[in-house]
This record gives structure tokens, sequence and C-alpha cells, in this order.
């Protein structure tokens, strides 16, 4: 599968679960809502944008859904670490 297959396998998948329009799922992914049109009419996607789409799949991935076999994905993001909270008076 070619990475174009797998954005659009992902996106139809994850839309679907989540029970989103293919417009929000694209929105999501590249704040655009035709991004998933053009890529799928035969544009190219750059390099930098498909990484950060896979991760995005990869860290918001519905538990419900089996990833599909074939396409490799990303180790998840860690969890940002939480900011210690303050105490006392400021100094």
């Amino acid at each position: 599968m070619s990475g174009r297959e797998n954005i659009l396998k992902l996106a139809s998948l994850y839309g679907e679960a989540l029970r989103l329009k293919r417009t929000t799922v694209s929105w999501r992914l590249f704040q655009d809502t035709n991004k998933l049109d053009v890529i799928e009419g035969g544009r190219d996607l750059l390099l930098g944008r498909y990484e950060r789409a896979m991760q995005f799949f990869s860290d918001h991935w519905p538990d419900s859904v089996a990833w599909p076999e074939g396409i490799l994905r990303p180790p998840r993001s860690p969890a940002p670490a939480s900011l210690p909270e303050q105490s006392g008076a400021a100094a």
C-alpha cells in the first residue's frame, strides 16, 4: 500500500468509528477540509505532513477499532508531562 492509500484508509476507518464527516477528519489532520479529497485525486503530500498525520492517527486511534494490517503504526507519543502545582504565595 502506498502512503496515499495508508492515509486514505486510516482516515476512512477513523471517520467511520467516530462518525465524523470526511471534511472534519481532513481538518483534524491538515487544518484543511479538502486535503483528503485532493490526496485522493492524486496530488502529493509532503513527507512532514504525512508523518504528522500518521502520528495523529496513532495517538488518537479509537480503542474499539483494530489498526489495519499492512500499515506500520508509529509508536504513540509520550503523554505531556504535567506541570507541578504551585503552592503558597507568590515570591
